[in-house]
């Protein structure tokens, strides 16, 4: 998949701010357990796809020091999710390597998303209130998800555990480079994305069948909706969208590199 060069650049900008995250932190097992995922990422789809949209919408604003800043917000909020998942789940390791709880126990993992949740707090009060509002949403349905997933109701969480955070990532350029009109077509794409995104996972750590056809042709239906007010400046955005769903349907969307 070909990336637009502004916006693997300015991802890399995203990583070295991310990179500065923790480390004045004094206890030496906290700033560890803290910087434990940003150290050994992922993806990074939640950037991304932020950075993306942003480069569909606007390229120059790729240099915007807030759409830097909010992209490293949804990959620290993507961490709290992780730290605060191996606790629930009991998981020992993750991408290969042993997670915070398995090095440093539960209760640091814990401390650990509590700091990075204050760090995310920071970061959006200094984009704006209306971006703060709205974060404070994404994590309220964030831990309705993990709850429903810690009652084993994992189908109804699909929708609440992922989505929010996917979802976020078309909002957040639509609030800061105020295109309030895209607002809630983005938001759908997202959410949508989203649950693709948890119904792969699933897939792939469990074998669970899902039927993603028409998740699929919704997805489709929501891109079109923004390529009516877009035009052709969506189409980097279109192309990404179809290599992920290409990918759902070939059990490799989060396995495989992008």
């Amino acid at each position: 998949m070909e990336i637009p060069p502004e916006v693997l650049s300015a991802l890399g900008r995203v990583k070295e701010d991310m990179g500065r995250i923790g480390e004045s932190v004094q206890n030496p097992s906290l700033r560890a357990a803290i910087r434990h995922y940003i150290e050994t990422p992922g993806k990074m789809i939640r950037p991304l796809l932020l950075l993306l949209f942003t480069y569909v919408l606007d390229p120059e604003r790729l240099e915007d020091e807030r759409i830097i800043n909010a992209a490293a917000l949804l990959e620290v909020l993507h961490i709290v999710s992780l730290l605060q998942d191996d606790v629930a789940d009991g998981h020992d390791v993750r991408r290969g390597v042993k997670t915070p709880r398995a090095l440093y126990g539960d209760g640091m993992a814990i401390v650990a998303s509590d700091w990075l949740i204050a760090e995310a707090i920071e970061r959006a009060v200094s984009i704006s209130a209306d971006a703060v509002k709205y974060l404070a949403g994404v994590a309220k349905r964030l831990a309705e998800g993990q709850a429903l997933d810690v009652e084993g109701l994992r189908r109804e969480a699909a929708e609440l555990k992922t989505a929010p955070l996917i979802e976020a990532a078309f909002v957040m350029p639509t609030m800061i480079l105020r295109r309030r009109d895209l607002l809630r077509p983005a938001a759908a794409l997202g959410r949508l994305l989203g649950v693709l995104y948890q119904y792969s996972d699933d897939m792939a750590d469990e074998g669970a069948e899902r039927e993603m056809t028409p998740l699929i042709e919704e997805i489709r239906s929501s891109v079109k909706s923004l390529r009516k007010l877009l035009g052709d400046k969506i189409i980097p955005l279109e192309r990404f969208v179809e290599l992920v769903l290409k990918r759902a349907v070939d059990g490799t969307l989060t396995t495989a590199k992008l």
